[in-house]
């Protein structure tokens, strides 16, 4: 019997768009799962604070915002305190990460207090993004 097919066969392609978005979503999930487990392997004595707030300003913006999560998920009551001084961070992402992580922990007083003490602009876009997240 003949087999009756259409020369040039066509291979159906995923768009390019659609490959890239996968690919930073990929990325994106690795280094979040990377930063969780530096984090889970760097058990610190609870007077070791002051140098891990010390390092985390050393890190970019990006590696902070992974840094935020990562602590945010280890719902350690002793990682709350970097998270009240990550609402001051210079990157408005990052205090945004802190603040979610707050929030998500149960931890709101931390953030009211901020609020309060820091009224104006920043203050209305985090408390506006948090909305949008819950």
């Amino acid at each position: 019997m003949p087999h009756s097919t259409e020369w040039p066969l066509r291979c159906t392609r995923w768009p390019r768009p659609v490959v890239l978005a996968a690919a930073l979503v990929i990325a994106v999930l690795i280094a979040a799962i990377a930063a969780l487990a530096y984090a889970r392997a760097r058990r610190r004595p609870k007077g070791d604070a002051d140098g891990l707030i010390d390092e985390f300003a050393n890190l970019s913006d990006a590696e902070r915002c992974d840094f935020i999560f990562a602590v945010g998920a280890l719902d350690d009551p002793s990682s709350l305190r970097l998270l009240e001084r990550a609402l001051d961070d210079p990157c408005e992402a990052v205090a945004l990460a802190a603040a979610h992580a707050l929030t998500t922990a149960g931890s709101t007083m931390p953030l009211e207090r901020f609020f309060a003490e820091r009224p104006g602009g920043r203050s209305d876009r985090i408390a506006a993004s948090l909305e949008l997240l819950a």
